[in-house]
C-alpha cells in the first residue's frame, strides 16, 4: 500500500525534472521565489506544520500493542498527508533550481523508504517487540518530515 504511493510520488517528481529548466530564472516581475519574504513564509509554514507533528508523533507513542490496527491507520494517514505536503514542496522547490529538485526527491525516496520498512516491520510487530518497533515507525515518520522540512527552507 505504501509502495503504490511511493512510486507515484516518484513519477511525479520525475516528470516535475524534465519541466523545471523550462521555468527557471523566471524573469516575472511577480516570481518572489528565493526572496527573504518567502523563505522566511516558507520556514513558518514548515515550523508549524513540524510542531503539529511532534504533538501527534508524541500521542502516537501511547498506542498499545492491541491498537496495533488503529496504529498502523495513523501511520498511514500521515504518510499520505507527507506525500501531499511532498508534492506541495516540490512544486515550490522546482522554481529554484533542478538540483533543488534531485535533492529533495533524494532525501525523500530514502525517508520514505525507511518508512515503508518501519510499516512493513510494524504490521508483523508481536507484543514482545511492539514498543520498539513503533518507536522505530514513529521516527521513520519524523524522519520523512524532516526530509521534506529540511529541502523546503531555501538556502
Amino acid at each position: 500500500m505504501l509502495s503504490k504511493k511511493m512510486l507515484m510520488i516518484g513519477t511525479v517528481v520525475v516528470s516535475m525534472v524534465g519541466a523545471v529548466p523550462a521555468y527557471a530564472g523566471s524573469a516575472t516581475p511577480t516570481d518572489a521565489s528565493g526572496t527573504m519574504a518567502t523563505d522566511d513564509t516558507m520556514k513558518s509554514d514548515t515550523d508549524k506544520m513540524g510542531n503539529k507533528i511532534s504533538v501527534q508523533y508524541e500521542e502516537a507513542k501511547d498506542f498499545t500493542f492491541e491498537q496495533k490496527e488503529d496504529f498502523l491507520a495513523w501511520v498511514d494517514e500521515k504518510s499520505s498527508q507527507l506525500g501531499e505536503k511532498y508534492d506541495e514542496v516540490s512544486a515550490r522547490v522546482g522554481s529554484d533550481s533542478e538540483e533543488a529538485v534531485e535533492d529533495l526527491a533524494s532525501a525523500w525516496n530514502r525517508a520514505s523508504d525507511e518508512l515503508s520498512m518501519a510499516f512493513d516491520n510494524a504490521k508483523d510487530a508481536s507484543a514482545d517487540t511492539w514498543e520498539d518497533v513503533k518507536a522505530n515507525t514513529v521516527n521513520a515518520l519524523e524522519d520523512a518530515q524532516k526530509a521534506i522540512s529540511d529541502s523546503e527552507t531555501v538556502e
